[in-house]
């Protein structure tokens, strides 16, 4: 069986994406809740920092995007 190198750049890229977006919202997760344990401000940090997570998740979003499009510029 064959596989076919655009196929597997795609999968490729669709994992990275995954693991950029899910890691950290999970550690900024964990990092707050931490927080909100140490300093008995219940969900204060959590709350601050399940923000950043999604934001820095976006922001890797967008620089994979930027990249991307710029591969496909020099492609063309």
């Amino acid at each position: 069986m064959k596989f076919d190198s655009n196929i597997m750049k795609s999968l490729s890229l669709l994992s990275q994406i995954g693991f950029l977006m899910a890691i950290p919202i999970i550690g900024c997760v964990l990092f707050g809740n931490f927080l909100d344990g140490r300093c008995d401000t219940s969900p204060l940090f959590l709350i601050i920092f399940t923000i950043l997570g999604v934001l820095s998740a976006f922001r890797n979003l967008y620089v994979i995007a930027m990249k991307g499009t710029k591969n496909r510029k020099k492609d063309s």
